[in-house]
């Protein structure tokens, strides 16, 4: 199958195959799937599966097994009609909707048996599943149908897991999609294009050219983990429609849909061959009280694919302790030696600055109180930068009915900002100092 040779060659190395996760790739009715199990050393072999042109893991739960024969349950999807709710409005009893009988040949690297659906005219058909690749097992990970999905769902969110073939390649295989691509557009002295994941919608920026000739394989890089990211965490909202899953205590929620993820807007502001900024702005909501209301802007260091540090750029960027005034800046070793403690943001004197060239009919007088006070800018101010070396000044982070205060308030060129760069923005910006 696709991938299959090249990727069992790439992980030959790994030692101790059959105490692993494996990935595995089928067909089911004619469309192709991606199956993950766990291995019968490790306990009842457990799992989940996802169709490839759609995304959203289904569970497959423990039923037996004898040695490398196995059967699972397939989950049925939960809502008002087919699940019952204890008196905590959690799932019991999930409906089924089929089981697979299954034997692992580990000399073959590959499963077969059969899915027999659980309903009043059952139809079985055979299954081939061949090892895609193995992954080791995380130290905090639950081998459950739920660990296996939590796993992937975190991965959209948590900055400092790898998403690489090696560590993740269910989600690797999963996110290796043909992608939509639209027209070249100009930004700067770089082009670029919108690619769109037919089953996500949401476009994401990807580099064509910068006008020196640099290379722009890094700064794509980038862009690609991110705008995967996002696809998991949006495959994880299309699968929150199982019990095993969590629905049931929600359900009223927006589980089984994408999340609003398909409105969200991704627009690149800025890109060289040292660093790339862009904006997202949406509504997302698949669970929980509230919907995250956002216009969030990311900037990136090319070299590093790490986010830029601001304080690398702007001597005026500054730690405090959470609670602090806006005059009582912290000692910046203090904040280094523990950063959960703190919180960076614009000196005093920057924020002076960025209050008296806020547009005077950007916001009226009510929400000028709420939104541009000195203490809301130094604890919601961020930058991004933007084309012919300007940098933008933005508000994000503020929660439910008050995010109505986030958004852009005025770009200035860099040259006029001179008095609040450190001695780093030359790195990024030569010839500025």
């Amino acid at each position: 199958m696709r991938h299959a040779a090249f990727l069992l060659a790439l992980f030959a190395a790994t030692p101790a195959l059959g105490d692993e996760v494996r990935t595995f790739l089928g067909t089911l009715n004619g469309r192709e799937i991606l199956v993950e199990l766990t291995d019968a050393k490790s306990g009842p072999v457990v799992g989940r599966y996802t169709f490839k042109d759609t995304g959203g893991d289904v569970p497959l739960l423990a039923v037996s097994q004898e040695g490398n024969a196995f059967a699972l349950y397939e989950e049925a999807p939960c809502d008002e009609t087919t699940c019952e709710t204890d008196d905590e409005g959690k799932a019991v009893d999930p409906p089924l909707a089929a089981v697979w009988e299954l034997t692992y040949d580990p000399t073959e690297y590959m499963a077969t048996g059969k899915r027999t659906t659980l309903d009043s005219k059952p139809k079985t058909v055979d299954l081939t599943l061949e090892v895609l690749a193995w992954r080791d097992l995380d130290s905090s990970e639950t081998l459950t149908p739920f660990g296996l999905h939590d796993r992937s769902a975190a991965l959209g969110f948590h900055e400092g897991a790898a998403l690489d073939w090696s560590a993740a390649p269910y989600e690797m295989s999963l996110l290796d999609v043909e992608f939509d691509e639209g027209p070249e557009q100009a930004l700067g002295d770089a082009t670029f294009r919108d690619v769109t994941d037919p089953r996500t919608k949401f476009a994401f920026p990807r580099v064509t050219a910068f006008a020196d000739g640099a290379p722009v394989d890094k700064v794509n890089a980038i862009l690609s983990e991110r705008h995967g990211r996002m696809n998991l965490s949006a495959f994880d909202c299309l699968a929150f429609r199982y019990a095993t899953y969590g629905k049931g205590e929600y359900m009223g929620s927006m589980g089984g849909t994408l999340g609003d993820y398909d409105g969200e807007l991704v627009t690149l502001s800025y890109a060289s061959p040292k660093l790339v900024s862009w904006v997202q702005s949406g509504s997302l909501w698949c669970t929980g009280a509230h919907p995250y209301n956002h216009i969030d802007s990311y900037t990136f260091d090319v070299e590093t694919g790490e986010p830029l540090d601001l304080a690398q750029v702007f001597s005026a960027w500054v730690p405090r302790e959470w609670g602090a005034a806006v005059d009582e800046v912290a000692d910046a070793e203090a904040a280094a030696a523990n950063p959960d403690a703190y919180f960076w943001g614009p000196s005093f004197g920057l924020i002076a600055y960025v209050r008296d060239n806020i547009p005077s009919d950007l916001f009226d007088a009510e929400l000028a109180s709420e939104c541009i006070n000195p203490q809301a800018i130094a604890e919601n101010l961020d930058i991004r930068f933007s084309e012919r070396d300007a940098v933008t000044f933005t508000l994000s982070g503020f929660p439910h009915v008050i995010s109505v205060c986030n958004g852009d308030l005025f770009s200035a060129p860099l040259d006029e900002v001179k008095q609040f760069l450190g001695k780093g923005a030359a790195d990024y910006f030569p010839g500025i100092l």
